[in-house]
C-alpha cells in the first residue's frame, strides 16, 4: 500500500490556528504508525491545544517508553517556535528509521500551547504577552482595535507637549526617547486602538490585566504584583494546567524543551538565584548539554538569571519553567530563545546585551532598519506613518513596526535555526534512560519446582532519576518488578513485587531471583514486568524449560 506523502512545512509566513490545524493532521495521517494526533483540552476560547505523539508504535506504545516533551508559543508573539517544534516533529518522521530513536523512545510535541493569544498576534499584529483579560472593561483604559480598517493593530502617535519620543533624525520611520537636543514635534504613542469611558484627561491606561505564562509554573510562584503576570495561583491559566497535568501525569518523563524568541541563547536553569542553589554535579551536566545547543545553533549559554544587559542586576523569575523544571519534576529541562530580528540583521546576542544606554539601542535600531532595507525578499516589518482622524484623540498618525516580525527572526533564518535545536533535541534525548529485562533463565529445580533468576538493568545513559536532585523526589519513580503468574502458579518466594530502586545509567542493574511451583505440564509461567519510570516499562514472559 502507498504511503501518504509527509507535508512540506514552508518557512513564508506564521500560521494561523487552521494552518497548524492541517499540518498536524497531514503529518499524522501520512505516518499512522508513527504519528498520532491528540490534544491536551482547549483554549480559553475553544480551540484544541494539539499534541503530536510520535514513536515506532511496532515497538512498544508511548507511555512504555522513555518520553521528551517539546512545546512552543506560550507567550503569544514568540509565533517561531511553533515552526520549531513542527520542524523538529516533522523530521522525527523523516530520519526514521535511519536514527532509530523512535524504537526506543516517544516524543510529545505541542506546538502552539497558546493558540489564542497567537491568533490575536497572527492576525492583527497586535501586543499581548500569553494573555489580556478584556472581559470587564475599566474607565480611561486603551483596548487594541483595527480603527483605520488596514487588518493591522500598529501603533498611534500624536503631538503632545509632554511626549517622551521625538523623529529619529537619522531615520525618519523611528521613534527615539525625547534629550534636551530633540527638535518638535513631540510625541505620545499608544497602541492602535479606542479609549473605554474616557474622560478627556491623558491618564490613559493601556489593556487590561496582563498574563505571563511562563510565570504561572508552581516552583516559587510569587502573587502579583510582586511577580508580573503571574496569574491568580499556580496554572491558574487552563492552557497551563492541561501541560501540567500532562506532565505529572507522565512517570515515563525525562526530558523537556520550550521554545521562545528573545535575543538568541539557550537557556538553563537557574531562573532565581544563582548555580550554587543547585547540585554541583547537576550543573556540569546542564551545561555540558546546553553547550552541545550552542555547537549547533551557534547560540550562547546563559542560565535564565544571566539573560539580561550586562549592565543590570541578576534577574528573579518567580513562577518559572526552568526552575519548575529542575526542582518540582528534577529534570535537566532548557529552552532555546530562538532570536529576533535584530539577530538575524547580524547583531549579535552579545553586542544587544552589551547595550550600555539608550541611545546605543537606537543605534542598533538604526543598523536593523539599513539591513531591511538592502533585503531583496523581506516580510514588511514596518508600516508608514499615515495621518487618521481617531474618533476621540482627533488627528493621529498610524504606523510603525509590526510585533509579530520584530519578536522573532526572519524565516528564512529560522528554518536554519531549526535544524540546530532539532539537533540538540536529539542530543539530549539519545541520552534517556533505558530498562531492561536481561540473562532471564528458567530452571527446573524439582518436580514442578522453578527457579527463574533475570537482571533488571538500565542501558540508557541517564540515571532513572535523571538527575541528583531528582534521586529524592517522589515524582520520579523508582524501578518496580512484579511477577505476573499464570493460572495455577504458586509463588514459593516471600516477594513478588520488588523495588529495585532507582538504576544507574549504563551500569546499574540488580539480580533478582524468584521460586515458582506449577504443574508438570503448565509451560507458560506467566511474565517479569518491570516499571522503570523515566527508563520505560518492559515486560518478558517466563516458560518452563
Amino acid at each position: 500500500m502507498k504511503t501518504a506523502k509527509i507535508p512540506n512545512l514552508r518557512f513564508e509566513h506564521f500560521f494561523r490556528f487552521e494552518e497548524v490545524t492541517d499540518f498536524v493532521s497531514r503529518l499524522a495521517s501520512a505516518r499512522p504508525g508513527l504519528v498520532v494526533l491528540d490534544s491536551l483540552g482547549n483554549s480559553r476560547e475553544g480551540r484544541a491545544l494539539h499534541m503530536l505523539t510520535i514513536t515506532d508504535r511496532r515497538t512498544g506504545a508511548a507511555a512504555d517508553k522513555p518520553a521528551y516533551l517539546i512545546h512552543g508559543n506560550i507567550h503569544a508573539a514568540e509565533l517561531s517556535g511553533t515552526h520549531a517544534a513542527l520542524f523538529t516533529a516533522r523530521q522525527l518522521v523523516l530520519d526514521h528509521p535511519r536514527s532509530g530513536l523512535l524504537r526506543r523512545a516517544a516524543f510529545h510535541i505541542v506546538p502552539r500551547i497558546n493558540p489564542d493569544g497567537a491568533e490575536f498576534v497572527v492576525t492583527t499584529s497586535g501586543m499581548v504577552r500569553s494573555r489580556t483579560d478584556r472581559s470587564e472593561r475599566e474607565p480611561n483604559t486603551l483596548y487594541q482595535a483595527d480603527v483605520n480598517g488596514d487588518g493591522l493593530i500598529l501603533t498611534m502617535r500624536q503631538p503632545h507637549p509632554d511626549g517622551p519620543f521625538a523623529a529619529d533624525p537619522k531615520d525618519r520611520r523611528l521613534l527615539v526617547r525625547r534629550t534636551k537636543d530633540s527638535k518638535p514635534p513631540f510625541y505620545r504613542t499608544l497602541p492602535e486602538g479606542l479609549i473605554h469611558d474616557w474622560d478627556g484627561s491623558d491618564e490613559i491606561r493601556v489593556e487590561g490585566r496582563g498574563f505571563d505564562w511562563n510565570r504561572n509554573w508552581s516552583y516559587d510562584w510569587r502573587p502579583e504584583p510582586e511577580q508580573g503576570g503571574a496569574g491568580d495561583f499556580p496554572f491558574s491559566e487552563p492552557e497551563m494546567r492541561a501541560l501540567a497535568e500532562f506532565m505529572h501525569g507522565r512517570p515515563n518523563l525525562f526530558g523537556v524543551l520550550g521554545y521562545h524568541t528573545g535575543p538568541a541563547a539557550v537557556l538553563r536553569p537557574p531562573s532565581t538565584g544563582s548555580d550554587n542553589d543547585l547540585n554541583e554535579g547537576d550543573v556540569r551536566v546542564m551545561q555540558e548539554l546546553a553547550e552541545f545547543g550552542a555547537k549547533y545553533t551557534g547560540f550562547p549559554v546563559v542560565p535564565v538569571v544571566k539573560y539580561h544587559r550586562k549592565n543590570a542586576r541578576d534577574i528573579n523569575l518567580r513562577g518559572h519553567f526552568h526552575n519548575f523544571g529542575y526542582h518540582h519534576l528534577g529534570l535537566f529541562v532548557f529552552e532555546f530563545e530562538l532570536g529576533m530580528l535584530h539577530n538575524s540583521a547580524g547583531i549579535s546576542t552579545e553586542r544587544l546585551f552589551g547595550v550600555k544606554d539608550e541611545p546605543e539601542y537606537e543605534a542598533l535600531a538604526r543598523r536593523m532598519m539599513k539591513w531591511w532595507d538592502r533585503q531583496k525578499k523581506r516580510d514588511n516589518i514596518f508600516e508608514p506613518w499615515k495621518p487618521f482622524s481617531h474618533p476621540q484623540l482627533g488627528r493621529v498618525e498610524i504606523g510603525g513596526l509590526l510585533r509579530r516580525h520584530m519578536a522573532g527572526p526572519t524565516l528564512r533564518d529560522l528554518k536554519r535555526i531549526a535544524r540546530g535545536t532539532y539537533a540538540f533535541t536529539l542530543e539530549h534525548a539519545s541520552r534517556h534512560p533505558w530498562v531492561q529485562i536481561e540473562e532471564l533463565a528458567v530452571d527446573r529445580v524439582g518436580a514442578g519446582l522453578y527457579r527463574v533468576r533475570a537482571r533488571v538493568a538500565n542501558r540508557g545513559h541517564f540515571p532513572t532519576h535523571i538527575s541528583n536532585k531528582g534521586k529524592a523526589l517522589r515524582r520520579l519513580r523508582a524501578v518496580r518488578v512484579a511477577l505476573e503468574l499464570a493460572e495455577g502458579v504458586e509463588l514459593l518466594s516471600r516477594q513478588g513485587h520488588v523495588s529495585a530502586g532507582h538504576l544507574a545509567g549504563l551500569t546499574g542493574s540488580r539480580t533478582l531471583e524468584w521460586f515458582l511451583r506449577a504443574p508438570e505440564n503448565r509451560r507458560a509461567l506467566g511474565a517479569i514486568r518491570v516499571h522503570g519510570g523515566t527508563g520505560g516499562n518492559v515486560r518478558a514472559a517466563m516458560s518452563a524449560p
